[in-house]
């Protein structure tokens, strides 16, 4: 199973208020998600990440709140986030406030990137998560881009809008919804997840700051950082096959390059742990083929594009092979599953 990545329940703060509000039920999510109330409530615990990915797809499926984790993540109290939350608001001004978030994250969320990247006369705040085994985790970007919105509005007012918002995943239901809560073009499937802004925005100071807690709190987030896990490494190369796959080239000589090693040392690497990258690929393309086969939003032709089939026949076969279902008839069934499932009497 090799490492698997954690996060921190702080993170999850106030979700199961949010659930109760539209009507979803907790304990039903929870059991789904394989997570024990327990866990989310304590400030203290780590989570396993997939499974606090699960636990919001879980819940805008069941709530039918199609963009539960931008609303999560609009509706976050950055005071919640525990030490690195108040050393972004404590810190003297936006750009330094980003700074810290992004080389300080590793306290919160294991295994994930957050980045600052010059994108010629704009700045880009990156987000991704680096472990490729974790296929479903399109409202993990949104709640997360929603909380870092926050941090900027923050700073510079409620009706600030960033130039874009990207985002990995493939389109959702109702785009335009995310457009009016986002306040910004917002485009899909995207090589990761990013707030597009303005770099004069950096220098606006962030308001009540205490910059002499700064210290003590670098000094607690620091201690947080140190626990986190090195990467996983089978995780680190589903990830580009993953983003080759979307990219249009997974081949093995490319995935190598991204990963700084020769196709003879990823082949011995993945051998010594008695994996083979042709069965890793078909794992990530099959995974994400039924993630996205659930939402009927999604055009089956744009899911054989984005795995890497030139043509929707070929990308049919394939999942019948791995599902008994043509993609058509499998979504049907899912509907027809979740809505017999959430019409059920709660145990």
């Amino acid at each position: 199973m090799g490492i698997l990545p954690r996060i921190s329940a702080v993170a999850a703060a106030g979700v199961l208020g949010m659930i109760g509000q539209h009507g979803g039920d907790a304990d039903r999510i929870l059991g789904a998600a394989r997570l024990a109330p327990g866990e989310v409530d304590n400030p203290d615990a780590l989570l396993d990440l997939r499974r606090y990915c699960d636990l919001f797809e879980q819940a805008a499926t069941q709530t039918g709140v199609d963009d539960f984790g931008l609303r999560f993540g609009r509706d976050y109290r950055l005071e919640d986030m525990g030490p690195l939350g108040h050393l972004v608001l404590n810190s003297p001004c936006l750009g330094v406030a980003l700074t810290s978030l992004c080389k300080n994250f590793a306290a919160v969320q294991e295994h994930s990137d957050l980045t600052l990247r010059s994108d010629g006369t704009l700045l880009r705040l990156e987000y991704q998560i680096r472990d490729g085994r974790i296929a479903s985790r399109r409202h993990d970007a949104e709640l997360s881009i929603g909380i870092f919105n926050n941090i900027f509005r923050r700073a510079l007012g409620p009706n600030w809008a960033p130039e874009e918002i990207h985002f990995e995943h493939l389109r959702a239901a109702e785009p335009l919804a995310h457009q009016n809560l986002l306040n910004a073009p917002v485009y899909f499937a995207q090589a990761t997840n990013a707030i597009v802004f303005r770099r004069d925005s950096l220098c606006r100071a962030m308001p009540n700051a205490n910059p002499s807690l700064l210290p003590a709190l670098q000094a607690q987030v620091q201690r947080l950082a140190s626990r986190a896990r090195p990467d996983d490494f089978i995780g680190l190369v589903v990830s580009q096959i993953r983003r080759g796959l979307a990219e249009g080239d997974a081949s093995i000589g490319r995935i190598a390059a991204r990963l700084g090693l020769s196709q003879a040392k990823l082949y011995r690497q993945l051998a010594a742990l008695n994996v083979d990258v042709s069965n890793l690929t078909q794992m990530i393309r099959q995974e994400l083929a039924i993630t996205y086969a659930a939402q009927p939003h999604i055009s089956l032709t744009d899911i054989a594009a984005l795995l890497g089939y030139s043509e929707l026949s070929a990308f049919s076969r394939a999942f019948k092979r791995w599902t008994g279902m043509a993609p058509g008839s499998y979504r049907e069934h899912v509907l027809q599953s979740e809505h017999l499932r959430n019409h059920q009497p709660p145990v």
